[in-house]
Formats: structure tokens, sequence, C-alpha cells
């Protein structure tokens, strides 16, 4: 079942990538960091310590990057919203990984961001990838706000 999901999954991303019946993706449209906005994410991810070295790699292993981009790590995805360009803090993000069926950035599809990954990450593995995201959009990622249960968000700053 999950073989024929994940393929199900591929396949809508293929087309949605290739603009089958959507014409130009979302996240074509929405404007690239500039050179200064990156270098300041760079320093952020640096400084960031261990939580932010988990965020960035739960961000590669949970596949964000295939959808999302982020010209700090190199990521290109286009179909989801840039997350480089957010304006959410790292709590609204962390409700955005946990529901992201919650609010839908106008002109992207509803129902493509899986909503299982409330289910397969733990609270401190969402927090995680909420500060990195958070990060590098330059958004708030305090220590006060990382101990924290989920918040709500990565669907709504910055063009989502």
């Amino acid at each position: 079942m999950r073989l024929v999901l994940a393929a199900l999954v591929v396949l809508v991303m293929g087309a949605a990538i290739a603009g089958a019946g959507m014409g130009e993706a979302p996240a074509e449209r929405e404007a690239a960091p500039t050179q200064a906005a990156v270098q300041a994410a760079k320093q952020r991810i640096a400084a960031g310590g261990a939580v932010m070295a988990r965020g960035r790699q739960l961000f590669a292993d949970e596949g964000c990057d295939r959808c999302h981009a982020i010209a700090a790590v190199g990521a290109g995805g286009r179909l989801g919203p840039r997350l480089d360009r957010l304006d959410d803090d790292a709590e609204d993000i962390a409700e955005s990984i946990a529901d992201p069926r919650d609010d839908t950035v106008d002109g992207y599809p509803e129902k493509l961001m899986p909503t299982d990954y409330g289910r397969r990450m733990d609270d401190e593995e969402i927090q995680a990838l909420a500060a990195f995201v958070a990060a590098v959009s330059g958004g708030e990622a305090s220590d006060d706000r990382r101990g924290r249960g989920r918040g709500r968000g990565h669907g709504r700053g910055g063009g989502d």
C-alpha cells in the first residue's frame, strides 16, 4: 500500500513539475532571495548548532527539498512555496508541517503536501525542521519558541 501511495505521489508531483494542466508552477513566479539574503541565511544555518544541523538533515531526509526551494542549501523544488521567502516564525512553521491542510497558500494545490509528518516525526524533529526553515527565511527561531508545542504556518508567509 505504501509503495502504491508513494508511486501516486511521485506521479502527481511529476505531472505538477511538468506543468500538466497547471501552466507555470506557482513557485516559479516567486522571486528568489537576493545574494545578500542567501549569505545571511547561510550564516544563520552555520551559527545554529545541533538543532540547525538536525533540521537541515530532516529537510533532506523527509523529501522537503523535492517540493520546496531554499537557495542557501541548493534546494530547487518548484511545487510548493519557496521556504526562504517566508515571514513566519518557527512556531507557525511547525504547525504547518504537522497540519499542512490548516492554511494552504493561494495558488498551490490544497492536498499536495503530505499530512503524515506529524505522525512520522516527533515534536523535537518537527521543532528542529521548523527552526531550520525559520532560520533560512530570516523568521524568528528563538530558543523560547523551539521548546514549545507545535505552532502554525509554513503555508502562510512570503507568498505562501
